[in-house]
């Protein structure tokens, strides 16, 4: 049952709105209007799940406290993980978890959205660039709080998760970008240029096995079979070890610079035990080759785009792709349409003589 007492204090007239269940205090909060008060007693006693997590010992939790205890438990691979849960730490980590509404869930995740896209470089570290974050990136910070309040409700420190009350931000459909022909002899080209000389491994490598970024960084000379012309990526992005084939182009290139042990075959030049920076290498290369509008992960999207234009199934282009479930490949099926349509009418089009000038 809810009270409100009128306080004078120095400053003013207060009005304090306490909280009890059977005879005992289990929250209070001071406001300089009584509507204030009476309207905020009113929603904490109309919640039940709220009223219910008073009473519970985790009733004091911030969500500081719960942070650091999910964060000890956690064996999940995504790297951003720990900055995601520490942004919502510094934003509201002195809120108790009852008192935490969607309100200011929206409120923070919409002024993050205006904020700038930051752009990561290993050498400098993080960047901003001049656009603002996109929709795909505020539903990624929506994911860490929605996690912490999903591992309280298993805890049972809370009734219900204010996350899951927030719409999640429509992701534009992916730009599906890939070499043509003529720009891929362009940007090998470039690359056989660069000051690296790593340059047109990684980008052979990207090109012929489809394989991500990280993956390639985090290769070792001991993951490579040359005898059975495979690569095993480990800590892959779906959490599982998988196999890249090496066709013999790519084996050549590899054992230009093939050595024994368990470096990485990508290493900075100062600190081995790191990748080597190559982003400006890479943009330099593009500048040169005069391609526009190509990240270095299109290189995965064009491996496989010219596997399903040449005949490749949905399924095998998954499976040498790493995608858990076609539905991810999917987005490469108007290309197999277009290309065997364009074969068609290139061999069977003038058969009748009705094409023929």
């Amino acid at each position: 049952m809810a009270t409100i007492t009128k306080l004078q204090k120095k400053t003013g007239v207060r009005y304090k709105a306490i909280i009890r269940k059977q005879g005992r205090i289990l929250k209070t909060k001071t406001f300089t209007r009584k509507a204030d008060a009476q309207t905020w007693a009113n929603r904490i006693e109309s919640d039940r799940q709220t009223l219910e997590a008073l009473g519970t010992p985790a009733a004091t939790m911030t969500l500081a406290q719960l942070a650091d205890e999910y964060m000890q438990q956690w064996e999940g691979r995504d790297q951003s993980r720990p900055a995601r849960v520490a942004f919502w730490v510094e934003k509201i980590g002195d809120k108790k978890l009852v008192d935490i509404t969607k309100t200011d869930i929206r409120q923070i995740l919409n002024r993050y959205g205006q904020g700038q896209a930051m752009r990561g470089d290993r050498a400098q570290g993080r960047k901003a660039t001049n656009r603002k974050r996109s929709p795909a990136t505020v539903n990624r910070m929506k994911a860490a709080i929605s996690s912490l309040f999903a591992y309280a409700m298993e805890q049972d420190y809370i009734g219900n998760n204010p996350a899951r009350a927030i719409k999640s931000k429509s992701e534009a459909r992916p730009k599906d970008r890939y070499l043509s022909s003529d720009e891929r002899v362009r940007l090998l080209s470039a690359c056989n240029a660069s000051e690296w000389p790593k340059l047109p491994l990684m980008v052979i490598m990207a090109l012929t096995t489809g394989a991500r970024l990280g993956e390639l960084l985090k290769l070792r000379w001991q993951d490579i079979d040359f005898e059975r012309s495979m690569a095993t990526c480990r800590y892959t992005k779906n959490g599982d070890d998988r196999l890249l084939p090496l066709p013999a182009s790519t084996l050549k290139e590899l054992r230009k610079w093939r050595e024994v042990g368990c470096g990485l075959v990508f290493p900075s030049v100062r600190k081995p035990g790191k990748p080597f920076e190559f982003r400006k290498h890479w943009d330099k290369a593009l500048v040169d080759a005069e391609i526009e509008n190509f990240r270095f992960h299109d290189l995965r999207h064009s491996a496989a785009s010219y596997l399903v234009m040449a005949g490749a199934t949905l399924h095998e282009t998954a499976e040498i792709l790493g995608h858990k479930s076609t539905q991810t490949t999917k987005r490469y099926a108007h290309l197999s349409t277009d290309h065997k349509a364009a074969l068609a009418e290139r061999v069977l089009g003038n058969l009748t003589g009705e094409g023929a000038q």
